[in-house]
């Protein structure tokens, strides 16, 4: 019974079994016709979908000349007209955030030269929150052709290849047509289709208004800024629009906005990189509010004069030729003869040596040399109770000091001068890795007197080493230090002096400077040379430490001043990262204060105090070298036309400054430096 049971039990399984796979076979099977049916059904729509296509393409190209033949040397246009139909539209060259940039181009015969293309103002589009730059209804591309002055009696054929794509609610694929136009030899006579395409040239942008301009990009946002007439600002309005040829350097997306200021017009935009700079031309359209006027934007100057140019430009640097060209010989004459005429008023050298020696004492109380003045104090102080011979020695080493740098910045003024370039005092403070040396020492010093770190002797005082050899070396190079950090105080008060000083002969230069530099180091001599008065000083003690960390303040408003220096030649963004820099050099210098100290003497933390350092140096080096490098270009110092209580203001021409002389008006000449 029990095997009985078993095979019934089998058997049954097995008609189960086959009904299963049955059914899944089934299934299958309807899936397959299924799935055949609808690639079927796609198949058709798409051969039926390219049928249509075909029989209607929203586009119509006519390609077009506007004379019916040519003669030798003739320049006649050739024109593509795009007919769309409704609600379609196609490209411009910088087409926007989205579709194919309509694209054309010229074969020409042998002999022939062509232009580029020149197209005719887009729309601002926006759909499905892209924004694009397209053409709707009628679009005319032209090119102006010039012929060879040796035609031959026979048929030429022009041909236009254009890469395009149009859009509705859904985009076609992008296409390119080919066209042609056959021309014979003749009279040059005009075509009829001379009037439409005369009438579209005038409206493409070849033809526009320009508006040379002078781009800045600065922490993430182009600037594009231009002169206008108080007319041509009327007529843009407040919300105006620009379009460059090169889609990718703005966001489309983001709101443009304007500021104006005088004459001066400038559009902000968002940059898609924000670490992009303007080192090639930026082209492209500026669109009114209304969109009546347009104009044709560029950061490069014009290839050739053209009808409608908005000749004004914001920038104050005159192209000054070479000086060994005729032009450069008229400029240098020019400027020796106002320079004559100056000298006839120049004050006496005996003068000029008083100017030089007061100047140089009154710069101790300068801000450039106001916080060395006290930590030199403090330095005094601290050597009170010392040898006063050493003490003489200390006064003598820091005047030394202060005359050989002077000497050796004197003389590279004149070695500069005699190689035929333009050099003047405080030059160095135009080389930003010279200005950002300064914030560098000054930044480290003052950390060093709020106590985050420990140095030996440092460049602006003796310190406790005074008894020892270096604590001189420590007085001499406070001296080169503080005239380093003094010369771009010397400008209110010593310009004569030192204008007489580098434009006369170097022995009255050499005298000048060794005067103002006796001047400048005269208060520390007296301090050392008359002990009594260092006596008369309060006694070394608590305050000290007190007064020391006082005087490192005055030396981080210093480190600001340098950093407004130094963001005016390379823009608000590396004086940002620079200030990220020094928050990470000091990190490294906390790390080597608390390490290296006289408490851990352990050769492990000596090490790891001094890559801490180290690793934190390069990566502000790194820092401060790849922004200062890529924004080191001279920054537009004034705008012109400008105008300040009623006088207007051109940039400085020696030959017209000289011209005005000449007729007996007066000329003022306006320069100075951010320093």
């Amino acid at each position: 019974m029990t095997h009985a049971h078993v095979v019934a039990e089998r058997s049954s399984s097995n008609v189960a079994v086959k009904r299963l796979n049955k059914k899944k076979l089934e299934t299958f099977m309807t899936q397959f016709i299924r799935t055949a049916l609808r690639l079927l059904i796609i198949f058709v729509v798409i051969l039926r979908g390219q049928s249509l296509l075909a029989q209607t393409t929203p586009v119509n190209f006519e390609f077009l000349s506007d004379s019916n033949n040519i003669t030798d040397g003739q320049k006649f246009k050739l024109a593509i007209v795009a007919s769309l139909e409704k609600d379609w539209h196609i490209y411009w060259k910088g087409s926007g955030e989205s579709g194919q940039p309509t694209i054309i181009d010229w074969k020409a015969p042998d002999g022939f030269s062509t232009s580029s293309t020149s197209y005719p103002v887009p729309y601002k589009t926006e759909a499905f929150g892209l924004i694009s730059h397209t053409y709707k209804n009628e679009a005319i591309f032209i090119c102006e052709v010039t012929a060879p002055n040796d035609l031959e009696d026979k048929e030429y054929v022009f041909k236009a290849i254009v890469d395009w794509q149009a859009c509705k609610e859904a985009c076609l694929p992008p296409t390119v047509t080919e066209l042609e136009i056959k021309l014979t030899k003749g009279q040059g006579d005009t075509s009829r289709s001379f009037t439409l395409i005369k009438s579209a040239w005038e409206k493409s942008h070849l033809q526009l208004p320009i508006l040379n301009a002078v781009p800045v990009s600065d922490f993430g946002q182009l600037d594009i800024s231009f002169n206008l007439t108080n007319e041509e600002i009327n007529k843009i309005g407040k919300t105006p629009y620009f379009m460059p040829i090169d889609s990718t350097i703005i966001e489309e997306k983001e709101k443009q906005t304007i500021d104006i200021d005088g004459s001066v017009l400038t559009i902000f935009a968002t940059l898609e990189d924000p670490e992009f700079k303007p080192a090639e031309n930026i082209e492209g359209f500026l669109l009114g509010s209304e969109g009546a006027h347009s104009y044709w934007i560029t950061t490069g100057q014009s290839t050739k004069p053209k009808k409608g140019l908005i000749n004004h430009t914001i920038s104050d640097q005159v192209v000054i030729p070479s000086k060994d060209s005729p032009e450069g010989k008229a400029y240098i004459n020019a400027i020796k003869e106002l320079s004559n005429g100056h000298k006839k008023e120049t004050k006496s050298l005996s003068l000029m040596l008083l100017f030089a020696f007061l100047g140089g004492m009154i710069l101790n109380l300068m801000p450039c040399v106001f916080p060395v003045l006290g930590i030199k104090v403090l330095g005094f102080v601290q050597q009170a109770g010392n040898d006063k011979s050493k003490i003489k020695y200390h006064g003598l080493s820091f005047a030394a000091g202060i005359i050989i740098s002077l000497w050796a910045l004197v003389s590279i003024l004149f070695y500069i001068k005699s190689n035929g370039q333009s050099a003047g005092w405080g030059f160095q403070l135009q080389n930003p890795w010279f200005v950002w040396a300064l914030i560098v020492i000054m930044y480290i010093f003052s950390l060093n007197l709020f106590g985050l770190f420990e140095i030996g002797t440092s460049l602006t005082s003796a310190g406790n080493k005074v008894q020892n050899k270096n604590g001189y070396l420590g007085s001499f190079l406070s001296g080169l230090l503080t005239v380093l950090v003094a010369t771009p105080c010397t400008g209110p008060f010593m310009g004569p002096a030192l204008a007489l000083a580098i434009s006369g002969p170097i022995l009255q230069g050499y005298l000048l400077f060794t005067l103002l530099a006796i001047g400048l180091a005269f208060p520390y001599v007296i301090l050392a040379y008359f002990p009594k008065l260092i006596e008369a000083l309060p006694r070394p003690g608590k305050w000290m430490e007190t007064f020391k960390q006082l005087m490192a303040f005055p030396l981080l408003l210093t480190v600001v001043w340098l950093l407004n220096i130094l963001g005016k030649s390379t823009g608000l963004s590396t004086v940002i990262w620079i200030l990220v820099g020094l928050i990470i050099l000091a990190i490294g210098l906390w790390v080597y204060g608390k390490y290296s100290s006289q408490l851990s003497l352990s050769l492990k933390n000596k090490v790891f105090s001094y890559s801490a350092l180290l690793i934190c140096f390069l990566i502000f080096f790194k820092l401060s070298h790849q922004h200062i490098e890529s924004n080191n270009s001279p920054k537009t110092a004034a705008q012109f036309p400008k105008e300040i209580h009623g006088i207007k203001y051109q940039p400085f021409d020696p030959i017209i400054a000289l011209n005005h002389v000449k007729n007996g008006k007066n000329v003022f000449i306006d320069y100075t430096a951010v320093w």
